[in-house]
């Protein structure tokens, strides 16, 4: 086996996790008819099992090619005089064990397991190798990995590979910038792609990115915000690539949220650049009176551009900053920035992660990295579709299905346009952690798990336990090491205007 190919699952032999796999989901009542077809050249045939359990066929005119048919006791081969074969047995001839093998669909992930992002990799992999003991069913399905190197000519190498070995779908790979060439090269197979990532400018007739992107994240957080009566938002968003795109998402879905964009002001993303930051706080803070919440989809310094706005008026008694899902990852920095306390933002669900982590850590001793989740639900989502309809080819409308997917982040759904449609949780940022406020719902078309204000119940070495009445009972910060607000210039500032003005100290 060939060092970058990791083959995770063919059947029950090629992984070896027996003991893992639910039985399978197409199996019927003895006496159940069933009618399957993939069929790979010649005519077209019928299978059905009688009430005696003995498998026959009609045949629907005379057979000159061996086909693969699924009946409820699994795959099986048609010869071309009518009898059937399961390719499992010791005596089946390799004829019926390459028309079988042909049929089994074949999921390839492309995951730099080499290379700068190698440790991503493999996190990403153990989350795969958990949706397949959880998920799969023997029998209906191949997955093998292949290493994108961590480069764009490493993902090109790789998809070309997989589709010449039979890929009928490739989840991955993870960066956006690789998914053009990765699509283009599925496309002349036929074969759809499902990448890890959350750039939305990528995608294309065969290409879909599943990833948590700006487009579902700005979505959920201002429709909150508009059912808590704040309509009337500013976008303030850094000049890069995720900004741009939440600031474009924020336009163009305000009508259809309800809400009122006062105003978009974009600034440099790099911290470093002070006058370009500060030129566009002040602007900002001088309109402040135009806004009741301010949307902030920074994921590098937001503790750093609010509290410049604050300092330049934006006062979040009064004006609730809006935030992104990485805040998660920054609670030690964003708590202990007092312009983000109350702060609000979208999250991937909490209800099924606690249980997904311990199983993580158990498995390898480590907790999961973020996006091992989101490899876990992309395996999830194409063992679904292969347990539920036998010899897939992971066909658009298998893909779409319009209900989507459970999934550890949330439900989620492909659309028609390559996007994803995603069911996310809402957080809230207080002085010592952060507050569940809403988890996700259960289906994409059901109501939100609206939770009561989430109650500061324990704080010990400066960790806090928010306790939640919710699907998911407790929910517990990073731990936290308390730094005063930064606010220009070095020596200190004021915070508030007029009376309520109160001078900073920069370090006290």
């Amino acid at each position: 086996m060939r060092n970058d190919e990791y083959s995770v699952m063919n059947g029950v032999l090629a992984h070896r996790l027996e003991d893992h796999f639910k039985q399978c989901r197409y199996a019927m009542a003895a006496g159940a008819t069933l009618f399957a077809g993939l069929i790979l050249t010649g005519c077209v045939t019928t299978s059905y099992v009688a009430n005696d359990a003995q498998e026959r066929v009609a045949l629907v005119e005379e057979q000159s090619e061996f086909r693969s048919v699924m009946t409820p006791a699994g795959l099986r081969v048609l010869t071309p005089d009518g009898v059937l074969v399961d390719p499992n047995q010791s005596q089946a001839p390799a004829s019926v064990q390459q028309v079988a093998q042909n049929s089994t669909p074949r999921i390839a992930l492309l995951l730099p397991m080499t290379g700068s992002l190698s440790a991503i990799g493999e996190a990403m992999k153990n989350g795969v190798d958990l949706a397949i003991k959880d998920v799969g069913v023997p029998g209906t399905f191949e997955a093998r990995l292949y290493d994108t190197q961590s480069t764009n000519l490493g993902a090109l190498t790789a998809a070309q590979q997989a589709v010449a070995e039979g890929a009928t779908l490739i989840l991955g790979p993870l960066r956006g910038d690789a998914l053009p060439t990765v699509a283009q090269v599925a496309a002349s197979r036929g074969v759809n792609v499902v990448s890890f990532s959350n750039d939305i400018t990528r995608v294309s007739d065969n290409a879909y990115v599943m990833g948590i992107t700006p487009e579902a994240v700005t979505k959920r957080v201002l429709s909150y915000a508009a059912q808590q009566g704040h309509r009337r938002v500013a976008v303030v968003a850094p000049a890069d690539t995720y900004g741009l795109a939440a600031a474009d998402a924020a336009n163009g879905l305000a009508r259809f949220l309800g809400t009122n964009i006062a105003l978009t002001e974009t600034y440099p993303a790099d911290a470093e650049d002070r006058p370009g930051r500060t030129a566009v706080a002040q602007q900002v803070g001088m309109q402040a009176d135009l806004f009741d919440a301010i949307y902030l989809p920074d994921t590098q310094e937001a503790g750093d551009m609010a509290s410049l706005l604050y300092f330049y008026g934006v006062d979040p008694r009064r004006v609730r900053f809006l935030g992104v899902p990485i805040w998660d990852q920054q609670a030690n920095a964003l708590i202990s920035e007092q312009a983000l306390v109350g702060a609000i933002y979208a999250s991937p669900a909490e209800a099924k992660f606690a249980d997904f982590q311990q199983n993580y850590q158990a498995a390898y001793s480590s907790d999961p990295h973020p996006l091992s989740s989101l490899s876990y639900d992309g395996m999830a989502m194409a063992l679904n579709i292969a347990g539920r309809m036998p010899m897939t080819r992971f066909l658009a409308n298998e893909l779409e299905r319009p209900q989507g997917f459970a999934g550890i982040d949330g439900p989620f759904a492909l659309r028609a346009d390559k996007r994803v449609e995603r069911g996310m949780a809402i957080k809230r940022i207080s002085s010592v952690g952060l507050e569940l406020i809403e988890d996700a719902p259960a289906g994409l078309y059901q109501r939100n798990v609206t939770a009561a204000t989430g109650s500061i119940v324990g704080v010990g070495a400066q960790e806090a336990v928010v306790e939640v009445p919710t699907t998911t009972s407790t929910y517990t910060t990073t731990t936290v090491t308390r730094t005063e607000t930064r606010l220009p210039p070095e020596a200190g500032g004021w915070i508030g205007r007029g009376e309520n003005r109160v001078w900073v100290p920069a370090n006290r």
